[in-house]
């Protein structure tokens, strides 16, 4: 690992832990991080409840809910949707915008930084596997387009993708404008929606929801034909003869 990514990882690590135990040190008294969990799953039921509770914490909330958006893309329970909801339901459309990007910012670069910390000892087992080999062949060669468009999907996994990208050839700076690009359109729609319901607006909801409905619904059916898709589009733009996959020695002539 080079000493430029050991500093980057450094200083992620030590935004996050400030941020970490400043909520903690808000949260402790009244174990809201275990409410807000709760909370989450339950959002239509108790959102007047959880906004009072962690509004409460004054300038300490908007540190509290980027920590929340940072955990759940590391960690299962939380789930995002509702999380980013809360955000605008919490602080209105355009605050809720920029506390999730943040925290989902955040949450993304310490997984991929994990991705490629544990890059060596998965590589081995996927080194074979066609599709990540396919994959990671395109973004070797500069094709940023394909991880740009799967984070702008909403319903894709993109939690599970910042792992995966971590363990390609990315490069870091690549993958920050990506995650911090990506992911704006889905949460800005989320934060809409959140702050429709604090209005009331619940007609606004329904609608807004259907839109991401159908947005997220051709991929539910078709993810299976995008991704064999993405594998053919690799196999056509950058064919293996006469191009090496990274790892791979170079083939004499």
């Amino acid at each position: 690992m080079t000493r430029f990514l050991k500093n980057r990882i450094f200083y992620l690590l030590l935004i996050f832990a400030v941020i970490a135990a400043v909520a903690c040190y808000a949260l402790q008294q009244d174990n809201l991080f275990g409410r807000t969990v709760s909370y989450l799953q339950n959002s239509r039921q108790h959102g007047e409840h959880l906004r009072e509770l962690i509004l409460s914490k004054g300038a300490f909330a908007p540190l509290i809910f980027i920590a929340i958006q940072a955990l759940q893309v590391l960690i299962a329970p939380i789930p995002g949707e509702a999380s980013g909801i809360l955000g605008g339901y919490l602080f209105g459309v355009l605050p809720a915008l920029a506390y999730s990007s943040i925290g989902l910012t955040i949450g993304s670069m310490l997984a991929f930084m994990i991705g490629r910390l544990l890059s060596d000892l998965v590589r081995r087992r996927l080194e074979h596997a066609a599709l990540y080999k396919r994959f990671n062949h395109l973004v070797s060669k500069g094709d940023f387009a394909i991880p740009f468009i799967l984070f702008l999907l909403p319903g894709f996994p993109k939690d599970s993708l910042a792992y995966l990208l971590g363990m390609s050839h990315m490069p870091m700076p690549v993958f920050f404008f990506i995650t911090a690009v990506g992911r704006i359109p889905g949460t800005l729609l989320l934060s809409f929606q959140g702050a429709e319901i604090y209005q009331g607006n619940y007609l606004k909801f329904v609608i807004l929801l259907g839109i991401s409905a159908l947005i997220a619904i051709p991929y539910a059916f078709y993810h299976k034909r995008l991704l064999a898709w993405l594998s053919h589009y690799s196999r056509r733009t950058f064919p293996e003869n006469g191009s090496n996959i990274p790892g791979q020695p170079e083939k004499d002539d």
